[in-house]
């Protein structure tokens, strides 16, 4: 069971415990922000330049992660933000709206920690793990995000009751302290394949990015459901950012703008995806994708149609429960997909595809839902109907093929699957004994005959990928939602 596997078990604690800090962070810079200026464009230029700093560092650090200890970079990806958050409380102790620029500046290093540990998180999942849990897994790191966002969020209060902003950033500073300490400690027994680390390796690491990618996308240049599915983990982060946009003008047209119903309906959110992980063995499956992308686009419909509250909670309710199920299938599945040396990378084209995604699909909704909520949720139908299309395309066509070992010879891999002299399961590793089955892949995936050892001289150096990540936290337009990325996946 996953409570007796170490890793997963460490890992869910201390993501727990990095997203109340999240949860306090978020709404406690918007406050000392708002504070300085007397305005929201603060924090929203904060969010912009965030997502600029995650497209320039994703391409770098899918590479470098790979090429490095999974657990390293994801504890010091721990301290490198809690010292983030210590300077913006070192600025925000001097007076006046002078340090609100350096402010801004220092926090858009927050996407960089915040995207380099999520492709350690997605490496470290492929190789440490257990395959029989990584399902389940990754289900309840979306779970375990929502708890200790909420948490955070219900802790700002009491905090802010006798405290300020700068004493509630601090408590961020602590659970990331703590996340990284939990992580620094966890024992790890399977083999990364990292090369020996040294100031060369590293800088020969980063130079390679543009070789290295080139050679991934080359391996997979023939599975375009690999691509497609890609681009579909963008669909479950849409559909979260677009439910944290419109439960603002939602609850002020219909509930006359009482903060209570955006917290609530935000919680029956949370409470569908707690829901659905209890049931993540049965129901994440690859035939049933196209299913919960369906869910989704209905939760938006109901939204859209119906004034009824009892309606609008039970849409949520749906809305957490199908995007569990369809962001853990598609990360479960490009996670063991995902061949030793590309895990890394693999993670870092899911959060580019989710970040493109994000940024081209919120302002066409945010367009429609200036004309009203409804007209807004509308939009959100029609983009998870053209998601769900993917996903049954993806459901009928996609095969867990075989494909050469990471470690084989180029001109091997070049030549075909067959030429390297080995078959393998993708994501299994070397010490892997028969057959292998992919989540949902079906049961054919299950058959596939074990690759024989490929000669280390061979080799090009590899490595493995998991969050948002997962249904992350999206980055939320309402200061109840405003945690980032692991909402929807």
């Amino acid at each position: 069971m996953l409570r007796r596997d170490p890793v997963a078990r460490t890992m869910l604690g201390a993501i727990s415990l990095s997203s109340v800090g999240i949860g306090i962070h978020t709404l406690a810079m918007g406050q000392l922000l708002y504070d300085r200026t007397g305005s929201p464009g603060a924090f929203a230029l904060i969010l912009t330049l965030q997502g600029l700093a995650a497209f320039c560092v994703l391409p770098l650090c899918g590479p470098l992660v790979d090429a490095v200890s999974s657990k390293w970079v994801y504890a010091l990806c721990g301290l490198g933000r809690a010292a983030t958050v210590l300077l913006i409380v070192g600025l925000a102790t001097l007076p006046g709206t002078g340090a609100v620029p350096a402010m801004v500046a220092v926090a858009v290093l927050l996407a960089v920690f915040d995207n380099v540990e999520r492709s350690a998180l997605f490496k470290l999942t492929a190789h440490h793990v257990a395959e029989a849990h990584i399902a389940r897994f990754n289900g309840m790191i979306g779970v375990a995000f929502q708890a200790g966002a909420l948490t955070g969020m219900a802790l700002l209060g009491l905090i802010l009751t006798w405290g300020t902003a700068e004493h509630a950033l601090l408590v961020d500073v602590v659970m990331s302290l703590a996340c990284a300490g939990a992580v620094a400690r966890l024992r790890l027994t399977a083999n990364e394949h990292n090369p020996p680390l040294s100031a060369r390796m590293l800088g020969t690491a980063v130079a390679g990015t543009v070789g290295e990618w080139r050679r991934m996308l080359g391996r997979y240049r023939r599975y375009r459901a690999v691509f497609v599915m890609i681009l579909l983990c963008a669909g479950d982060f849409v559909f979260a950012h677009a439910l944290s946009t419109l439960v603002v003008p939602l609850v002020d047209s219909r509930y006359g703008g009482q903060g209570g119903y955006i917290a609530a309906l935000e919680a029956t959110f949370a409470v569908g995806m707690i829901s659905a992980s209890f049931f993540t063995r049965r129901l994440v499956a690859q035939r049933l994708l196209p299913l919960w992308l369906l869910g989704q686009a209905a939760a938006a419909m109901l939204l859209a149609a119906s004034d009824a509250a009892a309606v609008h909670f039970l849409a949520f309710f749906l809305a957490g429960f199908a995007n569990l199920n369809s962001l853990t299938w598609l990360l479960t599945t490009l996670q063991q997909r995902a061949s030793d040396g590309d895990k890394a990378k693999m993670a870092s084209l899911r959060l580019l595809a989710i970040g493109l995604g994000t940024a081209a699909l919120m302002p066409v909704i945010g367009r429609f839902a200036t004309v009203s909520p409804g007209v807004g949720f509308w939009s959100v139908t029609a983009v998870m109907v053209v998601f769900a299309a993917g996903g049954a395309w993806v459901a009928r066509t996609y095969r867990a093929e075989p494909e050469p070992h990471a470690s084989a010879a180029p001109e091997a891999s070049a030549a075909g699957p067959e030429a390297a002299g080995a078959r393998e399961v993708p994501g299994a590793g070397p010490e892997a004994a028969g057959a292998r089955e992919v989540p949902g892949a079906g049961p054919e995936a299950a058959e596939v005959p074990e690759a024989p050892p490929v000669p280390e001289a061979a080799g090009v150096p590899g490595v493995l990928p998991v969050p948002d990540t997962s249904r992350a936290a999206p980055a939320p337009a309402s200061p109840v939602t405003a945690a980032p990325d692991h909402r929807g996946g």
